[in-house]
């Protein structure tokens, strides 16, 4: 792995739990622009932060979705499908 794509993937996963300054949002968006497989990596930790949040809603590993939200994660599942292939 560069340099370059591990410093943005752990911005990208930084930016999961706290604001990233104005120099490391510019930095990570630019590397994004350019790195395809920096974009798949932010995609996926944002994609498993939605399905977490989904599942602590949820009583905590309990999942019981109701019909909008079911739908609304296959929808997410298959963008990102799509997105990496």
């Amino acid at each position: 792995m560069k340099q370059a794509c591990h410093y943005a993937s752990r911005l990208a996963s930084d930016s999961l739990d706290r604001p990233l300054s104005l120099w490391e949002r510019l930095r990570l968006k630019l590397h994004l622009s350019m790195c395809s497989n920096c974009r798949n990596c932010d995609n996926n930790l944002k994609l498993m932060r939605q399905i977490n949040t989904l599942i602590r809603k949820n009583h905590y590993g309990q999942l019981r979705l109701s019909e909008q939200q079911r739908q609304q994660l296959h929808k997410a599942l298959d963008q990102h499908d799509n997105a990496i292939h």
